[in-house]
């Protein structure tokens, strides 16, 4: 249990360090969360509901698609390609911890200090925007398991990602690749409801819905009391596969490592 524990207080640590990587994030997404407040804004301007969706449900979710989207913000496939073509990678194996489990825990300490901050600011946007009316407490606290549930899709997505830097040196392509998969079909930028029949089916059916459009949903008042449950299976089914995937992969990768240097 120490070593975890010095795992996540030194990911931890590693997020206040680094912290202005993390302010930048947080600043680019802020700055997206406004240019979808006021667009969503004028859009019910003209409209009182969109497929079920009023303002005042808007709201909620593209401020709780912020707090979604900006906890565990860091990717760590840049690491993972760096310490492969450094070699550090050999340093990482030889520790009596899995690699997955050494990037997970450093991640747990690097997410903390990213939740503080962000669910601080959206507590208080979003009580200044909407006050405390329509806030269930149920909600909140389900809000919070499925935000953690969350996380883990996300870690495994991007754990599953940094498997491909063992098979090529160019790590941004990975990263970028992964946030514009994330970010389109997780609901971040348009919720799920809204995308056409056909596509709709395939991606509420895929582990990124697991991310931002449940979570959101839960806390939105869009889903009823048994789908909040249905939805938590869901994302616990989901991290469960890509756990299993992604223990696949590596196998695969590791028997594969290259070393260019050190």
């Amino acid at each position: 249990m120490r070593k975890y524990l010095a795992l996540i207080k030194g990911g931890f640590l590693e997020g206040i360090a680094y912290k202005e990587n993390f302010l930048t994030g947080l600043l680019a997404n802020f700055v997206q969360v406004v240019v979808f407040y006021y667009v969503w804004k004028s859009i019910f301007l003209y409209h009182t509901e969109i497929n079920g969706y009023t303002w005042e449900i808007m709201k909620k979710y593209v401020i709780v698609s912020f707090l979604c989207n900006s906890t565990f913000s860091f990717g760590f496939e840049m690491q993972t390609a760096n310490s492969i073509i450094s070699g550090n990678i050999i340093t990482d194996l030889l520790k009596p911890l899995s690699y997955r489990s050494l990037t997970f825990f450093k991640a747990v300490g690097t997410a903390g200090m990213e939740f503080l901050i962000t669910f601080l600011w959206c507590g208080t946007f979003l009580v200044m925007c909407n006050g405390m009316q329509n806030i269930e407490v149920w909600r909140v606290l389900l809000l919070l398991f499925s935000i953690l549930l969350g996380m883990g899709i996300k870690f495994n997505i991007q754990y599953i990602f940094s498997m491909f830097c063992f098979y090529t040196d160019n790590a941004y392509g990975v990263v970028k690749g992964r946030e514009v998969l994330t970010n389109f079909c997780s609901g971040a930028l348009v919720p799920l409801a809204l995308f056409p029949g056909f596509l709709q089916k395939i991606v509420t059916v895929m582990p990124f819905s697991g991310i931002v459009y449940i979570p959101c949903s839960i806390f939105d008042g869009i889903f009823c009391w048994q789908k909040c449950w249905e939805a938590l299976l869901f994302q616990s089914v989901w991290n469960v596969i890509l756990f299993a995937f992604g223990s696949i992969l590596w196998k695969k990768a590791s028997s594969v490592i290259a070393l260019y240097g050190g």
